[in-house]
């Protein structure tokens, strides 16, 4: 999902057909007041959160990959109800149930993988383990283990698997203000947002039983919320980019139903010093320059996208390195999106630039329901 973004609200429907009134959950309505080590852990209370891992990276042989390995976190029961649960404790008792994706984009191989993993943060199944120097996000052997230096992750799945160690930067960036990202026309719908915006990554990606060594870079998203996405909204696009030039744009657009993008939609510039620079909609042109029809679900998704920035002096042409890039995910979120590696070229000020990202892009193949289930 993103985030919202990094990917966002991917899990949304479900938590809407599992849980009671909005209300019984926190609220995020301002400022985060961000506090690390201690928030890049699990926030009790909120109804939705995820850790999102995205990058480009490449081989010694010259062999190019995308990668996404994601944890979501979906609270089922809100705090207040757990005085009505028996007094008698389970093993198998909890509030949290936990999916997990991972996808790798072969480029040169013009395949792509993804799998898809979901527990009951029960058990030893899945969760977060906070300590004094590290968190730990798991499932099922999937694993990211946030520390002061670095972040590790590891995923296996029957034709792929990741075992990367990502390096930050860079500063992380808290996104709107002061990490409060808003998401639609009322002052609940937002979440708490920050990113990882350059993260330097080694290991080795093992492509059906052929393991090589890799370098690159990746982006991390951890975004926590308890507001679903407002009705007259469809999806999402979402961007992160990062250029030669050592700064990174963040984009989100939120899609209106009767057309155009919510005047919610907004984004992040990061200079190559770390200092963040907030953008709403009015800062920035989005436009869509071609589309792709998957063959499994029908949806047309955009696939080439021209961005102008002119606070910036900014503009850039974005160009998928696979067309398809798609997650349909049956076992876990029942979401189908488009995340996928993108190539990126054009001019930042007065300079060239290069660069490479990914983009999110949710609700093409059926707008969110978000009606609860009977």
């Amino acid at each position: 999902m993103t985030r919202i973004f990094a990917p966002l609200f991917l899990s949304i429907l479900l938590v809407s057909s599992l849980a009671p009134g909005q209300e019984d959950f926190r609220s995020v309505t301002g400022p985060c007041d961000f506090s690390f080590p201690r928030d890049h852990g699990a926030h009790e209370g909120y109804r939705t959160e995820w850790w999102y891992y995205t990058g480009n990276l490449e081989s010694s042989s010259n062999k190019r990959y995308g990668f996404q390995l994601t944890f979501f976190r979906v609270e089922m029961v809100p705090p207040m109800a757990e005085k009505n649960w028996p007094n008698r404790p389970s093993e198998w008792r909890t509030r949290d149930l936990f999916f997990a994706h991972a996808a790798l984009s072969d480029l040169q191989g013009r395949k792509f993988f993804h799998d898809e993993r979901v527990a009951r943060g029960a058990a030893g199944l899945a969760g977060v383990e906070m300590k004094e120097e590290s968190t730990r996000v798991f499932l099922d052997g999937w694993t990211a283990v946030l520390k002061n230096e670095d972040h590790a992750l590891e995923a296996a799945a029957e034709a792929f698997a990741l075992d990367l160690t990502c390096r930050p930067d860079k500063p992380l960036v808290a996104h709107g203000l002061k990490g409060y990202s808003r998401k639609g026309k009322n002052p609940q719908s937002a979440s708490c947002y920050y990113s990882f915006t350059r993260l330097d990554t080694t290991g080795t990606v093992t492509v059906r039983g052929t393991r090589e060594a890799v370098h690159g870079m990746a982006w991390m998203d951890h975004e926590f919320s308890s507001s679903p996405l407002e009705k007259d909204l469809t999806g999402w696009d979402w961007f992160s980019i990062q250029l030669d030039d050592r700064t990174e744009l963040m984009i989100y657009l939120l899609r209106l139903d009767s057309g155009g993008y919510s005047p919610a939609s907004s984004g992040t510039f990061v200079k190559g010093t770390g200092e963040a620079v907030h953008l709403t909609q009015e800062d920035f042109q989005v436009e869509i320059i071609d589309r792709w029809k998957s063959p499994r679900s029908g949806a047309v998704y955009p696939s080439g996208w021209s961005i102008r920035v002119p606070l910036l002096q900014m503009e850039l042409s974005i160009a998928p390195n696979l067309a398809d890039q798609e997650l349909i995910t049956r076992r876990s979120t029942r979401v189908t999106y488009w995340e996928g590696s993108v190539s990126v070229s054009g001019r930042s000020g007065q300079k060239p630039v290069k660069g490479t990202g990914y983009v999110e892009l949710t609700g093409y193949a059926k707008p969110f329901n978000l009606t609860p289930s009977p």
